[in-house]
């Protein structure tokens, strides 16, 4: 299957990380996610390379930090199920 430049460059940068694509995956699913509803093995350095490659923004609620996908990262998310291996 082919894919646009786009989601091949966040492939081989930002979602190279097991743990970083379990964490875009949580977000696009549920669009608002907690971050204490994560997946353990998350970090930092996952968190930063998805909002750095514009994947997830970062607001804030009152019970606690939440990430919500953006639009960019719901086009990704629908080319990645397209791949299955998301």
């Amino acid at each position: 299957m082919v894919i646009d430049t786009t989601t091949a460059r966040l492939l081989d940068s930002a979602l190279s990380s097991p743990a970083a694509r379990d964490l875009f995956k949580t977000i696009a699913n549920r669009r608002i996610a907690d971050v204490n509803d994560f997946p353990k093995d998350y970090s930092e350095a996952d968190l930063g390379a998805l909002e750095n490659a514009d994947l997830i923004g970062k607001g804030n609620a009152s019970n606690g930090t939440q990430y919500f996908v953006r639009a960019k990262g719901l086009k990704v998310a629908r080319d990645l199920e397209k791949l299955r291996d998301f």
